[in-house]
């Protein structure tokens, strides 16, 4: 694909990227997040606010809304130079809708207040620590930042069923047994799709750590 291999990219570069994106290219829609990623992270903490600070995750509500903006890319017309950047506001504005009513709802069921445990590393690094220590490490491959940037477009773009048990085992650490049961599979199965879904993950970080590390270049 077109365009500079370092520095940061121009705007005729966005245009195309955009454009090639919103034609189904994936390298173009990767590209688009990482270049975007610390603008809808700014966005989706301001959403969040102190309202709900410490019941909503910015990482998993982008997450969740890199999954949608993969899935309805399709749907995106590029304009100007923040035609992307505004387009997947909106996918992240819905998404954290949906976990506010979400909590609504199940503070009304349980009677009580829904908080997300306090942790000192979010999901997404823990499992980068856990799994990716030789992919993403040490800084001078890639930025932490960068590192998560780059996992959470990794996963948004798996197979649904890969994607589905990344989250649970590998963010969530739901134990194989009860996510077996909830599938209706095997735990062996399960971890045999945990293992694969490493495997494609550990292939897209690469990838993007040779990009992230062309524009750290001098």
């Amino acid at each position: 694909m077109d365009g500079p291999d370092s520095g940061e990219p121009n705007a005729l570069t966005i245009e195309a990227w955009c454009r090639l994106a919103a034609d189904g290219n994936v390298i173009a829609l990767e590209r688009l997040l990482w270049v975007h990623h610390s603008r809808l992270a700014g966005f989706a903490r301001r959403k969040i606010g102190t309202d709900w600070q410490g019941r909503i995750d910015v990482d998993d509500l982008l997450q969740d809304a890199y999954v949608d903006i993969f899935q309805t890319i399709g749907n995106f017309a590029y304009h100007d130079e923040d035609s992307f950047y505004h387009w997947a506001t909106r996918i992240i504005e819905h998404r954290f809708i949906d976990r506010v009513r979400s909590l609504r709802r199940k503070k009304r069921d349980a009677g009580r207040e829904v908080t997300v445990p306090d942790r000192s590393t979010s999901r997404h690094e823990s499992f980068l620590d856990r799994c990716f220590r030789e992919t993403v490490t040490p800084s001078r491959i890639m930025r932490r930042e960068d590192a998560i940037n780059a996992l959470m477009t990794c996963i948004a773009k798996l197979p649904e069923d890969y994607r589905l048990v990344v989250r649970r085992y590998h963010l969530e650490e739901v134990p194989l047994s009860v996510i077996a049961a909830d599938l209706g599979r095997s735990e062996d199965a399960i971890r045999r799709m945990a293992s694969r879904a490493v495997e494609r993950l550990t292939t897209c970080l690469r990838n993007a750590s040779r990009y992230f590390s062309s524009h750290d270049a001098p």
